[in-house]
């Protein structure tokens, strides 16, 4: 069966570039084909995540990967990496960026980032400044990266201070999502990233979340048809709302729904598994609709719907849900303020009319947030 195609389109200031993102069922066995424009007579460096190289049981996929690149480029060499977000950090992309000079690339040379989230974003933004910006293909091998972090262009590593405040916008060329590999994630791993394709329905399209709260059962349960369905149309969508704002100037904010929520919580983990991405999102999306509610701008009755689907699939949807952290009011407000959506010292969140319809929030009141974390820490 040929891979479904969606084209990411975007429109800027000095021209337009677009690039494809390919979905379907075994597509690393088969993508030779897809890869040949792109990776053909070229020094490829692929980084990846260190799972596929000690993890013999689940890397068949990447060494058939492997051996067509081999096939196709000039040379290709590796670089593997811890996954996790404790890889995206300074000392990691100092590893990364030396490896790859030491390969003797050029400005023709090619990234190829095969891994998670992390992997796309550290592997992206070593070529956003390798040799002053190359060329990158991204290889998603988890749901949240299929739909979410390899399409846009967002690339960074984090700081002390925060997750992503250090990085670039740098599309790749081509995205490559195949769905087989998703049945070597843990569950964990898969249930973390359907919060981010359920992000899509309640930012844009209420239909969609309409169709996820009916056919979870099935998503969970692997079912091909309908994770090819569920994975490109919240590609669609990311691609419509990124085409005319690709540096998130404005529209594109909406993307972030729990983020500013989500991201903190992250951060009082340390990155160190306690809560991974998708589970601080989960909560963040339930607090961002709490937060809409309490602000008259969305009813009751479609905040507790958004909270009963996350609680079905066994995601937490509050912060008392926690375990381990240290989570206060004081130190949530001085995370908020270095949040990237920020502008003029002014706090922004992302808040909901209904489910499909988010709005940016400008000038956020520190009061009404004190208030409202008090009550739900």
């Amino acid at each position: 069966m040929k891979p479904n195609i969606i084209n990411v389109s975007l429109n800027n200031k000095l021209n337009n570039f677009s690039y494809p993102i390919f979905i379907g069922n075994g597509l690393l066995y088969k993508c030779e084909e897809l890869l040949k424009t792109f990776v053909l007579r070229r020094k490829v460096i692929l980084i990846h995540d260190n799972f596929f190289s000690l993890n013999k049981k689940n890397n068949e996929q990447f060494i058939s990967f492997v051996e067509t690149i081999k096939k196709l480029s000039e040379t290709i060499n590796l670089i593997s990496i811890p996954g996790g977000d404790k890889s995206k950090n300074v000392s990691q992309l100092e590893y990364i960026l030396e490896e790859a000079l030491s390969f003797k690339i050029d400005r023709n040379s090619l990234i190829i980032a095969f891994g998670g989230g992390v992997i796309g974003d550290i592997a992206g933004f070593a070529a956003s400044i390798l040799l002053r910006g190359i060329d990158f293909v991204q290889i998603p091998t988890t749901l949240l990266a299929q739909v979410d972090s390899s399409v846009g262009g967002k690339t960074a590593i984090n700081s002390s201070r925060g997750k992503n405040l250090i990085g670039s916008f740098h599309q790749p060329i081509a995205v490559i999502a195949d769905i087989d590999i998703l049945k070597t994630l843990p569950k964990r791993e898969f249930l973390a990233g359907l919060v981010e394709v359920i992000k899509y329905g309640l930012i844009y399209d209420n239909k969609f979340f309409d169709s996820l709260e009916n056919n979870y059962k099935d998503i969970l349960n692997y079912d091909q048809l309908k994770l090819n369905k569920v994975i490109s149309r919240s590609c669609e969508i990311k691609s419509l709302i990124i085409k005319n704002d690709e540096k998130e100037n404005g529209k594109r904010a909406i993307l972030n729904l729990g983020h500013t929520f989500g991201h903190a919580i992250e951060s009082f983990g340390k990155y160190d598994g306690t809560i991974i991405h998708g589970e601080a999102i989960s909560i963040g999306i339930c607090l961002a609709f709490k937060l809409s509610t309490k602000l008259g701008y969305c009813n009751q009755f479609e905040t507790k719907r958004v909270v009963s689907f996350f609680k079905k699939l066994s995601l937490p949807t509050s912060l008392q849900e926690v375990q381990n952290l240290s989570i206060t009011t004081l130190e949530m407000l001085k995370k908020f303020k270095y949040d990237k959506k920020n502008k003029n010292n002014q706090l922004t969140f992302i808040l909901n009319e209904k489910i499909g319809k988010s709005f940016i929030k400008n000038n956020m009141d520190e009061e009404i947030l004190t208030e409202f974390l008090n009550d739900e820490i």
